[in-house]
């Protein structure tokens, strides 16, 4: 019996301490997916690895938020292969938050952004999550966001 016990924990063992195959494929598929998005047409690259799109302009006299706003927003978050991992617009409340709380790749995207735009964020783990993930979302998720900019505060 002790054989048994011994056997299952060193199996259990060696399989925690293995790398993830899942992450390094989400992150090969991700990387796939933003470089063949980067040709297609309406979709502007800021720098490597962040994309966006409008989908509706706002008003062109607002100003952009800076990091030290708060913002209104509603956010769709998805995965690459459409899984919704968050969703403000389903929830039917807007984020209210300062800019500088969220990831990297949504600040730079929405300090662009006026008050009334609606565009299509793809953003590399590199500005979001990376190899942590989180509940929701697996390590290297390439994250798409349809954000709506409602107000600056």
């Amino acid at each position: 019996m002790k054989k048994i016990i011994l056997c299952f924990l060193g199996l259990f063992f060696i399989v925690s301490c293995s790398e993830d195959p899942v992450s390094l494929i989400t992150l090969e598929e991700g990387e796939a997916f933003l470089a063949k998005n980067a040709s297609k047409e309406g979709v502007k690259t800021i720098e490597q690895g962040l994309q966006y799109s409008i989908i509706e302009a706002g008003n062109a006299n607002s100003i952009s938020p800076s990091l030290e706003n708060t913002i209104t927003a509603h956010f769709h978050g998805t995965l690459i292969n459409g899984d919704v991992f968050w969703s403000s617009v389903d929830l039917n409340e807007p984020l209210v938050i300062k800019l500088s709380q969220l990831i990297v790749g949504c600040q730079k995207v929405i300090s662009l952004m006026k008050t009334g735009d609606k565009w299509r964020v793809y953003i590399h783990p590199n500005l979001a999550y990376g190899l942590e993930g989180r509940p929701s979302i697996p390590p290297n998720a390439v994250l798409i966001f349809d954000i709506e900019l409602l107000e600056v505060i």
